[in-house]
Order: C-alpha cells, then structure tokens, then sequence
C-alpha cells in the first residue's frame, strides 16, 4: 500500500453527513461476472433511492470498459470513483483498476493495491459499508473464483444489513457464491434478475425489510412435512424452529439435489435415507471458533472468577453449554474455569456439561481435535497450556482439560434441564426457534441455574418474556445474572405445541395414510376429479393462447408438429380448425358475456375428417385483470345468465346466413393472421437486435477475459512470491554445505544419494553426477566395513549411530549417523564425518592464544 494514500477510517458518520443515501448496495464479482451484472441492472429501476458500488477483479493496468457496458443496460448515472467522490442516490460507481475502494462519512476512499499481498477489494468494500451504514447495507455476491467476499458478507449481516449470493448454478464460476453461502451469513440465494426485484421491494417498502422472503403456504407445508420425516428417522422434533430461517438450509440442499421444489424434495427424502442424514447434518451443526468474539469472553471470565472465589470449600463449579456442536465453546469454557481456579491457587474442582442434539458433532467433539484455523483466537500462551500440536494442521485437547468436560446429547425445549448450574451459555442457538420453543428453551436455561448464576445468549438474542427474571450484566454481549429461584408458571413447549397444531390435525384425519402430506397438492387432485365430472373434454388456455390443461381426450384434436415445441393452440391445428378457433378466440376476446358455439368444425382425427361443434368462452378472474379461454368439443352445456351466440361453419349449397357469417368468420380470421404475422415481425426485430447484442458481448467478453486474468495475476504474484522464497532457502542451504569443512552425505531410504558436501569427497570417491547412484557402489576410506548396514539399522530403529573411526591415511575421525525426518516420518539418513585431528589442532590453537 503507498503511504502517501490516506488510510480508510471507518468510523460511523453523523446523521447530516449523509443526507440523501437511504441504502448502500455494495456489489462483489469476478470472472464471469459481467453478464450476471447485466442481468441484475438491466432488470433494476433507475429510481430506487440506492447507491450501487460495483467492485469486480481487474487487471492492474487495464482500462475498464464497464461504464460503456452497463449504460446499454441501465440509464443510472454510472461513475468511474475517486478518491474524494462523494455518494449520490440512484448513482453506480466503479472501483477504478489497481485501487481499493472504500467508503467513509460520504464519500470514497482509494488505496493503492499491495501486489506482494493476496488482494480483497470486496471484503474492503463490505466491511466500510456495514459499519458506515449498519442495516441500511447490502451486500450482493455475484460470479467469479475464490474466497473475497465471504468475509465482507459476514460484517453487512451481523451489523443488521441484508445479503444475497448469486444461486451457483447460474454463476459461470460458483466459487465466490459457494464460499459466501457456507458462512451463513447470506440471506437471499437468488439469480442477477431476482435480486434487482428483491432489491427494488425493499427501496419501495424499507419499514418491511425483512432477513427472509415470507414462505407461501404450500412451502409452510412442505417445511413442515419435512420436519415429520426428519423427527421419523431422528426422533427430534423440528416443530420449534423457524420455518423462515429453516429453509435457507432447505433452499441449499433442493438447489443441490436438482429439486424444483419443497415437494419434490419432500418425495426424494421418503426414499433417499442418506439425504435426510445430510439435512439433519446441515440443520444442527454450526460453524464456531475457539473464544469467538473474543470481548465477550473477556467480560464472562471477569465475573466467572467472581463466581469461583465466592465458591464454597470443595464446592463443585458446573458449566453447561447448550448447543455445543463441535466443541469449541464448550472447550473454551473449561478454560476460563481451569484459569479461573489457577487464580486462587486452586487444582480446578470444575465440570462442563456440554450438550447437543446431534450425536454426530457430539462424537467429533469429544474427541479433541482441531484444525489450526479454529485456534486463530487463541493465545500462544494457552496453545501452550491446553493443546497439544500433533501436525501442522492440527492440535488436539490435553487430557487434563477434557476431564473436564460431559459430552451428552440433549434437546433442549423437550429435555429435562440439568440443575445447580453456576453457568450457562446458549449462543445463537434461540434465533432458530419460534417464539413458544424459545420461551420453553429460556425457562430451562433459568431453572438450571443457582441464584445469582450467569447466563450467555448470542448478541441478537434476550430472555423475552422471562427478562424480569434476570439481570443484565453486560447488555452488548447479552450476560444476564438469574435473580430469584422461584418456580415459574411456563407451558411446557409440548402444551404450546398441541395448541399450535390443533388446526391441522383435521388435515392428518382426512388423510392417514400420508400424513402430514400437502394440502394444496391434495386439493388441486380433488379439483382434478370434480371437473372430471363436468367437462368431459375441453382445453383451457391462457392470455397468450397457451394450452393450461387438457380435460379429457381433447388431446385428439390437437396435432404434434416437428421442430420445437410450442404450447401455442393454434400451432396445433392444422387447417379450417385453426383458422375457425383463431377467430373465434378473438371473437369472444372482444364480447366476453358470450358464449360462442361454432358447429360443425372440421378435425383431422386418425386420418379422418370429423365434424365437431366447439364452444369458446373467457373466464374473468375477479380479483385480478387476467383472463383464460375455455374451449369445450362436443355439446355444452349452457347457464341461464350466459348469453349464447351460435355461428355454423359454412359447405356448399348453405343457406344465404351461412355464407355471411362465414364471411364475419373470414374477416376475423383474417385479423387472427394479422397478429401472427406482427408476432413473426416481432420476432425477427428480436433476432436483429440479438445479432447487435452479439456484437455488444464481444467487448464484454474483452472485459470477463481482464477479469479472468486478474485472477490469474493474483495466482501468479503468490506463487512468485513463493518461489523466490524457496530460492533464497536453496542458497542458504547451499552456502552451508560448502562451506563447511564436516563431511556430510545426504542418503535416502534405500541409500541413493540425495547430497553431498565437498568435504565429504575425502572420504568417498564422489563427483556430482553421482547424486542419485546407491552408496553401495561406492567404496570408502574409513575402518568400517559394515558402514551400510549401520545406515539401514538407524533407518529402522531410528537411533543414531556414533562411533570414532580411522581411515586408510591413519586419521581419526568422528563418524554420526543419524535419520532424516520429515514431518514425523523417516525419508533416509544423513552421514556425518568429523576429523578428530583438525578439530584438536583448532583447539590448541585457540589455547595458545
């Protein structure tokens, strides 16, 4: 970074500091991510109110097109920023190539790319707008590889802004968008089109701006089949939880199974076991660090030791963790209560209980072991204390913290609390529950605890209806001191739960044999049957003259063409038949209180003509504008208030009347190919303007390919970076061997020689094409003839072999062999030869002066 740049500030402005900005839309991409830009602007208002940031990976010295591109999609004011450039509403700035860009008190701030360093200008670009414009920011995750992003994302959405990630299948590189959605931190999984809609919803209606999109009822449903299949097969109940916040999990695991819905998803997991293993899996186990929010920690420990010193003489200090997952928190905690202890001089008289419902991130957690990542908020002190390192990657628990530590499973709302609790955490575990299962969750949490106990919930998580129950201690990260052990009058979650689904147990009566099966599905079937019994054959099409559905055998009259497949009535018929029902479609289009019965229409049914009268009607929707056409074959069946006009299709010899509503018949059929040859007209505008477009896609393909490169830049540099570091360890090491004067002989496993110092050529005929020949080819000049042996037996057992030694000129030396680790494994031997004589004289000769 130069350091002539200012450096980014990112304090939170005044209220008069940003007048005008009602939102910040902060938008991250990569390679590929061009088009989905195109499709989000193109589909966006250019009057939201919002302020839209695009950053996406460019090449250091490439001038950007990107404002040229996306004026041919948008008519926003779009701005190539400076530093300085102030935010304006329905406005898109560019980040400029080569800088990082980030916002504070208004305006932009520009920083000069470290190239040395792995660059994040998305996550730069997130953080400075969650914590300038806390919920009034959004963060939207579009195409592109690797990881930026992802930590970004997480700061709009625990600062109360709301996040979308581009639905990986869409992306052309889903690398950005995966990574972003496994933190959990991401609201809306959406395609480019659809989050510009969910966007534009939100400018209109900020006071409804919520963290989900509301579920329709069909999906309520679904969720809630789901929960029975899962509570079938892992007798949990899932009732309790937020069926909102419950299906972006279930979003996740439709998109990868390829579902279209909750429906068919809910059919796949009647049938597929291992699939309800991985939503369970995905339902409870949560992502957790050791001493994450590490200021909360510190503000529990201070008042823990309070407890511990006003401990009682062999008193026992429990600590329960609710919702342990993979153990990290639980772990965390047996270290405060071991340093807690430590204070006082005392051993640690200390038990944890750490509970969950899954058995599975119980049998993980017990077993102690953790990556290097999950101990990024550990101290080097505590690494020290409590872990033990058994690989680069990994480090595991020392037994004598997890004696600590209770794994047991445990569900919450519907198990029995433990007692004389000193204290309990339970974070971000209640945001998952409704309302009733959260009360029942908070009303065990406070009948474990001993007076004066403490209780930790997650930052967006309070005691709600039990707040007067307990005292806040530390409001910012929600500690809460229980005040009284009196009993509380709560409904257990079972009474509140039987009186939740009272209303649905009719549905699971009419329906035993599926219970808990959709409702809506099951009423559309029953619609199916009912007119089944009233329409014996028909179509019903709608606004655009697309067969909706085919009631009984009206399949017979329609004809399948070659070519692709339209749902188009009219482009299956052939003949008189297509142009009669054309007309009458517009007929009855303009007279919609008639009903028009054309008889006699001539199809081509099995190679024959048949005549069949055929009734066109429109039905009205009367709460909405739409309208679809229902055409009967055969006789209908006429109402009294429908007003009937009946047209014959005209043969020769007909009477006078025939002919001149044939000809009424003509003119309207004429009208009918009119609007097919403007929708033909239409059609090859369309294909011009695609052949303009395409000439439009080859520059923004020159835009994706200096995006793609800009990854391949940032690749380049770390791996040039790399490698210039191992070539000045190479010339280390080097430098070493020759100018040593210790004969040293490098061998591996099977005595090939891997290296040698120039010392070493004393005692072994050796040049340097002899590197990777066997040391057994090779004869030596020391008294020891069973040298290749005692190089295998170090291999072997792994201890070192000393021993002095002369050679054939009569000197004595110092013969080591000792093994060559690597990692915790043996790769060879290295051989150490140390003339005794040159190392007395240089003895002597530091003694005489």
């Amino acid at each position: 970074m130069n350091n002539t740049d200012p450096i980014p500030d990112f304090s939170l402005p005044t209220l008069d500091t940003l007048p005008t900005i009602s939102s910040v839309v902060g938008i991250g991409a990569s390679a590929g991510g061009l088009k989905a830009i195109e499709d989000l602007f193109s589909k966006l208002p250019v009057n939201t109110g919002m302020t839209f940031i695009v950053v996406q990976h460019l090449s250091p010295d490439f001038k950007s097109l990107m404002d040229e591109i996306l004026a041919r999609f948008t008519t926003m004011r779009i701005v190539n920023t400076e530093n300085g450039t102030t935010l304006d509403p329905n406005t898109i700035y560019l980040i400029p190539p080569n800088k990082n860009l980030a916002v504070e008190d208004g305006h932009f701030v520009t920083t000069d790319m470290d190239r040395d360093q792995i660059q994040r200008p998305v996550d730069l670009l997130f953080q400075s707008i969650a914590k300038c414009f806390g919920s009034n920011a959004f963060a939207v995750i579009l195409s592109g590889t690797g990881s930026d992003g992802a930590i970004g994302i997480r700061d709009v959405y625990e600062n109360g802004g709301i996040t979308y990630a581009q639905i990986p299948e869409t992306a052309q590189f889903d690398g950005m968008p995966k990574n972003a959605i496994t933190t959990e931190c991401v609201t809306h999984i959406l395609s480019p089109a659809d989050i510009a809609l969910s966007l534009s919803e939100h400018a209109n209606h900020p006071e409804n701006r919520t963290t989900v999109d509301p579920l329709t009822t069909e999906e309520l449903s679904g969720i809630r089949l789901v929960f029975s299949l899962l509570s079938e097969r892992h007798s949990i109940d899932f009732s309790g939880y937020k069926e909102s916040t419950v299906a972006r999990r279930l979003d996740r695991r439709i998109h990868s199974r390829n579902c279209k819905g909750i429906q068919q998803y809910a059919e796949l997991l009647r049938t597929d076991k291992a699939e309800i293993d991985a939503l369970y899996h995905d339902l409870l186990i949560g992502v957790t660090k050791f001493f994450r929010d590490t200021e909360a920690f510190f503000s529990l420990q201070a008042r823990i030791n309070r407890l511990v010193s006003q401990l009682a003489p062999d008193e026992e200090f429990r600590i329960w963790v609710a919702g342990c997952a993979s153990g990290e928190e639980a772990y965390t905690m047996a270290m405060i209560g071991v340093e807690a202890f430590a204070r006082r001089g005392l051993p640690p008289n200390l038990k944890v209980l750490a509970t969950d419902a899954h058995q599975g991130a119980l049998d993980r957690a017990s077993r102690g072991l953790f990556s290097a990542e999950s101990l990024e908020f550990v101290s080097r002190q505590r690494q020290s204390q409590f872990f033990t390192q058994v690989s680069k990657t990994q480090y595991r628990i020392t037994p004598e913290t997890r004696r600590h530590i209770v794994f047991a499973k445990h569900n919450l709302i519907e198990d029995p609390p433990f007692t004389k609790i000193h204290v309990v955490t339970c974070r971000n575990m209640l945001i998952y529950f409704k309302p009733p299962a959260q009360n029942a969750a908070i009303a065990s949490l406070h009948f474990s605890l001993e007076k004066d106990g403490l209780m930790m919930l997650g930052s967006s998580e309070t005691p709600a209806k039990l707040q007067d129950e307990f005292e806040t201690v530390d409001n910012t990260w929600r500690i809460y001191r229980k005040l009284r052990s009196l009993p509380l009058a709560i409904k257990s979650y079972e009474q509140l739960r039987a009186v939740e689904q009272a209303p649905r147990r009719l549905v699971n009566i009419l329906n035993r044999d599926q219970p808990e099966q959709l409702s809506f599905t099951g009423l559309l079937e029953a619609y199916d049957l009912l007119l089944g019994e009233f329409v014996d054959c028909g179509l019903l099409l709608d606004e655009q003259r697309n067969v909706l559905h085919v009631f009984g055998d009206a399949s017979r009259y329609l004809q399948n063409t070659s070519g692709r497949f339209s749902g188009n009535l009219l482009r299956m018929l052939e003949g008189e038949a297509r142009t009669t029902l054309g007309a009458a479609l517009v007929r009855s289009a303009r007279d919609v209180q008639s009903k028009i019965v054309i008889r006699n229409v001539p199809f081509e049914i099995a190679g024959e003509i048949v005549d069949t009268d055929v009734t066109v009607r429109v039905l009205h929707s009367t709460v909405a504008a739409a309208f679809v056409w229902f055409i009967e074959f055969g006789s209908p069946i006429t109402s009294s208030d429908t007003v009937e006009t009946e047209v014959r299709v005209s043969r020769p010899g007909d009477q006078y009347d025939a002919l001149e509503a044939e000809l009424t018949f003509a003119k309207e059929s004429l009208s009918a190919s009119i609007e097919e040859l403007e929708t033909s007209n239409e059609e090859l505008q369309s294909t011009n303007e695609e052949l303009i477009a395409s000439n439009e896609e080859l520059q923004s393909t020159n835009q994706e390919l200096h995006s793609v490169n800009e990854e391949l830049y940032s690749v380049n540099a770390e791996n040039h970076r790399k490698i210039t570091e191992l070539q000045e360890v190479t010339e280390d090491i080097e430098n070493l061997l020759s100018s040593t004067d210790i004969g040293t002989l490098f061998v591996d496993e099977n005595l090939f020689i891997r290296r040698f110092t120039p010392a070493a050529t004393r005692y072994f005929n050796l040049v340097d094409h002899d590197i990777g020949r066997s040391l057994s080819s090779f004869t030596h000049t020391m008294d020891l003839p069973d040298l290749n042996d005692r190089i295998h037996s170090v291999l072997n057992t792994g201890k070192n072999f000393v021993r002095e030694v002369s050679t054939d000129q009569g000197d004595r030396v110092m013969l080591r062999v000792v093994p060559y680790m690597s990692g915790a494994e043996r790769k060879g031997a290295i051989v150490n030869i140390l003339d005794i004589r040159t190392l007395r004289d240089d003895a002597d000769s530091d003694g005489q002066c």
